[in-house]
């Protein structure tokens, strides 16, 4: 802790502060400000470089701190040292919004507990998949409710997979991706996520969460029930409690010379509303906007 001031640090020159400490009150907050000069030639390449150290910061401090902490979906601002004006992102936690279980949800339901064809695994597997958050925890439970589904359960090998059936519900592409080809998984991403290889840039590219969501559902349309009783074009599907959050981009500047601050605009839009904020105004200049 740096002994000039309670509750903070410095890490690749990342200085952490936390929110609100005080000797009274101790951590009467759940929140750290994380703040850092970075050299870079526009906004999303200072962007990066600052999200790489708390990349890789951000992940030790949960395996000693052993409870959750996150940085990837909260607000920040970033202000050039040659500017007045800020670009900042604003996020707050919504409430989620359920889906309806109708008539056609209780013929679905019916079916399924009158059918013998998928596994027990598979609803278990899923069930954890929809309630857990997390792109890289849900798709592995994902991965093992596929693999549930298609297990071949009577055969000279138990366990095997019946690829076939793998390329019908997924398709080739997406099969070959996730499960790579028969026999030689090496680069698949499923091999790589479950083998202690983390995402590389390349996966960043696809939703591989809704892609495999959405095949799944198709195939119990088709195959299971053999018609449309599970809605196929659910906006957010695998809807959670927890997690939820709507947010905001854009440039503001500080009224009266002073410079932005991620504190002040949180305050003063969480009491005031971005309508109503006496101490910053948004700025829609292009000829500004545009060279950050």
């Amino acid at each position: 802790m740096d002994e000039r001031r309670a509750a903070s640090f410095t890490l690749l020159d990342v200085h952490f502060l936390h929110w609100d400490f005080d000797h009274r009150n101790d951590w009467s907050h759940n929140y750290w400000l994380a703040t850092g000069s970075i050299e870079g030639s526009n906004l999303d390449q200072a962007f990066r470089r600052f999200r790489e150290k708390l990349g890789k910061i951000i992940p030790r401090v949960a395996l000693i701190g052993q409870c959750y902490v996150e940085s990837v979906f909260q607000p920040f601002l970033v202000l050039r040292e040659d500017k007045d004006v800020a670009f900042f992102r604003f996020v707050r936690d919504v409430q989620g919004v359920g889906l309806m279980f109708m008539e056609k949800e209780r013929k679905a339901l019916n079916h399924l507990l009158a059918n013998a064809e998928v596994p027990e695994e598979f609803y278990y597997y899923w069930n954890d998949a929809v309630n857990a958050t997390g792109y890289s925890s849900k798709l592995l439970l994902m991965f093992s409710a596929i693999e549930a589904l298609v297990k071949i359960r009577n055969g000279s090998n138990p366990g095997q997979k019946d690829w076939s059936k793998l390329e019908r519900i997924l398709g080739v592409g997406l099969k070959t991706e996730i499960w790579g080809e028969r026999g030689d998984p090496t680069n698949a991403l499923r091999h790589r996520l479950v083998h202690g290889e983390y995402f590389n840039p390349q996966d960043s590219t696809k939703n591989y969460l809704e892609l495999m969501h959405k095949k799944i559902i198709a195939y119990f349309n088709e195959s299971i029930f053999r018609e449309g009783l599970i809605e196929e074009s659910v906006v957010h599907p695998q809807r959670h409690l927890f997690g939820n959050r709507e947010e905001w981009r854009g440039f503001l500047r500080a009224k009266e010379r002073n410079c932005p601050n991620l504190k002040g605009v949180l305050k003063e839009s969480k009491n005031k509303g971005f309508e109503s904020m006496e101490c910053y105004e948004f700025v829609y200049d292009r000829a500004i906007t545009e060279s950050y």
